[in-house]
């Protein structure tokens, strides 16, 4: 019996180790580690981050990133995002940069546009296989495109756009933007062209265009050539009294496919079957895709309204009346980069610079109401798939005959779910009482040019990457600023003059924009003849520039120390609200380029 007991004793003293073991094993497992999330401020590191990157991985940006003549492209399941500190573009593209295979998606974007494209006057840009995504309410458009005097030229394929709340795409004239199968989806412009934008030339090719909404043209808004083959619309909405429901073209429009049974283009006024292929026509179009029963429903329910009368050719519907002719000056020119500036008045002293009154503005002919933001359709559909989440705390229809677009993404490409919420009636903006209508801001102008309000000013750096913020701003870089600050019926104005300073060369980067705000008395140089582009600008001479295109002001300064030549121009700006009347004010202190953004954007805010 004792053998028994203890060979009993022996064997429970090596299997009760063993399950202690194995349970301390178990306890002591590694546990896993929440990654840090990846953010990146600068062309390398973005390279280096996607090129570790796992499929499923977000990179945040710390910074605007800027790319020139390189590729950055990716065949993972890749995300580009903003960090928390992050306030501006995502991405700043440049002559010969190529943007491939990434999804870009936001909650909470306070930047106004996902990308930016400028200074593309000779390879272009392209931006291919890439998706946008925005799920929030601020004010956000996803690819932004500027014009220079030379063309600018970009190439968007095969690429997703859903959920814009300022349209998913606008380009300025002098741009030639060709789109070719792409998806345009639950986009909206409480303005004009829910999908696209444009005052450029454009090309649309074998793209969708769903579910989009305006305040007119629910599609596409082109005040140039617009070009559409291939593509299809559907459900795309307008508010009530707005125009266009899918296409609203002002000056030239081609659409090149065949008519058919099945689909075809109606215009939206007359309620007239357009014949197919439509080449070139000029004037005026507003168009909508329907098949034939719909097409008898639709304008049955809806009665043909009267046509406004067509405006000049090429003017386009909202043109402003003939424009007076220049004052006789010397010459003037343009140029390249992204900043603001002034000059300082000849021999130092005090510049007397009248102003002219621009000419009033004719009515607009059923201009889209403006509706409340706080009115935006919501997306309401259940079980909507999560974006990814921010870090918190950062170290640093178409045509007739349309064939649906080859499926164009890869099979290791994510799936992106796209979301499509077709605005109500209840929430889309609503027509403005006749009898109150809203007062009209006054505009920035000064001898019949005339700064666009609705733009922005952005530092697009120099093409490493950074934007180089504290570095004092170039009077080259201010004739820049504020050549792409004017309408381009401003600068259409003085294009044609000539420059007379002596120390700006005809085939600088900066001529053509030097050229043009000479000529209207925006800048004057520095005396005996010259601009000298290199030199720097102090805050007297940016703000007697920007006080140019404002009516003069007297104020009693109570804090500001000065007395010296911009003493009026000083007052104007502390009366108005741009700058306060604080004792650390120092007007011949440099601006810097970040401040330089900072005061001119503050100053456009405030006659929007």
């Amino acid at each position: 019996m004792r053998k028994v007991i203890l060979f009993v004793l022996m064997a429970l003293m090596l299997v009760i180790p063993a399950y202690a073991a194995e349970g301390d094993a178990a306890t002591n497992q590694p546990i896993q580690q929440e990654q840090e999330p990846v953010v990146v401020a600068s062309l390398d590191e973005l390279q280096a981050a996607i090129n570790v990157a796992e499929d499923g991985d977000t990179i945040y940006l710390a910074a605007a990133i800027g790319v020139s003549g390189a590729t950055i492209e990716t065949d993972k399941k890749l995300t580009i995002a903003s960090s928390n500190e992050h306030n501006s573009e995502l991405l700043r593209l440049y002559d010969g940069a190529i943007v491939r295979g990434f999804c870009f998606s936001e909650t909470d974007f306070s930047g106004n546009s996902f990308f930016v494209i400028n200074d593309a006057t000779t390879d272009g840009v392209i931006v291919e296989n890439c998706d946008f995504e925005y799920y929030g309410e601020d004010s956000v458009d996803f690819i932004r495109i500027y014009g220079n005097l030379e063309t600018n030229k970009a190439y968007i394929k095969q690429c997703t756009f859903n959920g814009a709340t300022h349209g998913a795409m606008s380009m300025m004239a002098y741009t030639d933007v060709e789109i070719d199968s792409c998806i345009f989806s639950r986009n909206q412009n409480y303005m004009s062209g829910g999908a696209i934008s444009s005052s450029g030339k454009i090309c649309v090719k074998n793209s969708i265009f769903t579910d989009n909404f305006a305040g007119s043209a629910g599609g596409i808004l082109c005040t140039n050539n617009l070009t559409i083959e291939n593509c299809q619309f559907s459900n795309n909405s307008i508010s009530q009294g707005g125009m266009g429901r899918d296409i609203f073209s002002t000056e030239k429009v081609s659409i090149m496919s065949k008519s058919n049974d099945s689909h075809n283009f109606y215009n939206e006024i007359t309620g007239e079957k357009i014949n197919l292929p439509l080449v070139d026509y000029e004037g005026t179009m507003r168009l909508i895709l329907l098949t034939e029963e719909q097409a008898t429903e639709y304008f049955e329910s809806e009665p043909p309204k009267e046509e406004p009368e067509q405006p000049a050719p090429g003017n386009g519907e909202d043109a402003p009346p003939e424009q007076p002719q220049p004052p006789q000056q010397p010459g003037d020119q343009t140029g390249d980069d992204d900043t603001i500036g002034e000059e300082l008045p000849p021999h130092g002293g005090n510049e007397d610079d009248p102003i002219d009154t621009p000419p009033q503005t004719p009515e607009q002919p059923e201009e889209p109401p403006q509706g409340d933001t706080s009115d935006k359709p919501v997306d309401t559909t259940p079980d909507t798939p999560q974006p990814p989440q921010k870090p918190s705390d950062s170290n640093n229809s178409g045509d007739n005959d349309y064939t649906p677009p080859v499926d164009y993404r890869p099979s290791q490409r994510p799936t992106w779910p796209v979301v499509t919420v077709k605005p109500t009636e209840d929430n889309k903006p609503q027509d403005q009482p006749e009898n109150n209508p809203a007062p009209a801001k006054p505009q920035l102008a000064c001898n019949g040019t005339v700064i666009d309000a609705s733009r922005t000013v952005v530092l697009l750096g120099y093409g490493d990457g950074l934007l180089h913020e504290s570095d004092p701003l170039t009077r080259a870089q201010l004739a820049t600023i504020i050549f792409r600050l004017l309408d381009d019926d401003s600068i259409a104005l003085y294009s044609n003059t000539q420059v007379t300073f002596t120390d700006v060369a005809a085939d600088a980067w900066y001529a053509s924009y030097v050229r043009v705000i000479q000529a209207a008395g925006i800048v004057n140089g520095v005396g005996d003849g010259k601009y000298d582009p290199e030199g720097t600008v102090t805050w007297a001479q940016i703000i007697t520039i920007l006080t140019r295109f404002v009516e003069q002001q007297n104020y009693t300064l109570q804090h500001i120390q000065y007395q010296g030549w911009a003493e009026q121009a000083i007052q104007t700006a502390v009366a108005n609200g741009w700058i306060e009347d604080s004792a650390e004010f120092n007007p011949d202190a440099i601006i810097s380029r970040g401040q330089l953004e900072q005061l001119i954007n503050g100053v456009l805010t405030l006659y929007r």
